[in-house]
């Protein structure tokens, strides 16, 4: 009895989640090719995550990049999927309280680059080479070190005002795609910039990520694909007839990012 109950629930949760997309006025996207993204930055088993040698080489390969950002004490954006800055034999310190000149003096361990790359030197390099193409932005909404005391949302705001402050220096704006699961940081970066896109980062939950970004009127979503809700060319199709679009990430294979530019997913992020 409890099990049919639950059953119920779960059918009339996405009867009404269904019911509300509907409100929301179609404003069909045109067909558009999926276009690749190289994750962290295109690293791979010769090039370190998120730095400028990997960016470089996966430049001509892909579409675009995806990068991890974090904002140094001189409010700096580095590049870096850990909040940590790392040293030779341990760890400095969290990037928001580090300044510029510790981060910039980390180079080599052990005969290995070590360093970080500021995201502004990928952009010099995106402009003097006069490259047009995607940097997805991956905001992080978590603690930086575990410390309580700092304020994350006005830091990941700092961070995207300085972000976008780089992409009007270079060009870019309209080339830059923002993810987190922060939905007022999101706000805040349209309220920046309208030329920038905004991705509402969620965990395999297609339905509430549909109206999340419908309701604050977002690009599109991005979603962990593989993990919860399986895509599939209705859902995609949904989202595209309410002008929506999907950033899909955590790829496990060349063959699942194949089915996914099979049913016209936008941007696929892919290890090289």
């Amino acid at each position: 009895m409890i099990q049919k109950a639950g059953f119920f629930s779960f059918i009339l949760i996405f009867f009404f989640s269904c019911e509300k997309i509907t409100y929301y006025t179609d404003n069909n996207i045109p067909y558009s090719p999926t276009i690749d993204i190289a994750h962290r930055g295109g690293g791979n088993d010769t090039m370190r995550d998120n730095c400028l040698e990997s960016i470089i080489n996966a430049l001509p390969l892909m579409g675009g990049v995806e990068v991890d950002v974090q904002l140094s004490k001189n409010e700096t954006v580095w590049l870096s999927h850990s909040s940590t800055v790392e040293k030779c034999g341990g760890v400095l310190g969290c990037f928001a309280e580090t300044i510029d000149s510790e981060i910039a003096a980390i180079t080599t361990c052990n005969g290995q680059n070590i360093g970080y790359t500021k995201l502004e030197d990928v952009m010099i390099y995106m402009n003097q080479n006069n490259i047009k193409k995607y940097i997805s932005i991956d905001l992080k909404g978590w603690l930086p070190c575990g410390g309580g005391g700092l304020d994350v949302e006005g830091i990941m705001r700092k961070e995207t005002e300085q972000i976008i402050k780089l992409g009007e220096k270079y060009n870019l704006s309209q080339y830059l795609l923002f993810e987190t699961e922060m939905i007022s940081v999101l706000d805040w970066a349209k309220a920046k910039n309208s030329s920038v896109q905004t991705y509402y980062t969620t965990y395999g939950d297609y339905e509430k990520g549909m109206l999340v970004a419908l309701k604050h009127q977002f690009n599109g979503i991005s979603f962990k694909s593989f993990f919860k809700d399986n895509l599939d060319a209705d859902k995609i199709n949904l989202l595209h007839k309410k002008g929506l679009r999907i950033n899909a990430w955590n790829i496990p294979d060349s063959s699942h990012a194949q089915s996914l530019r099979d049913i016209n997913v936008d941007f696929v992020q892919i290890d090289l």
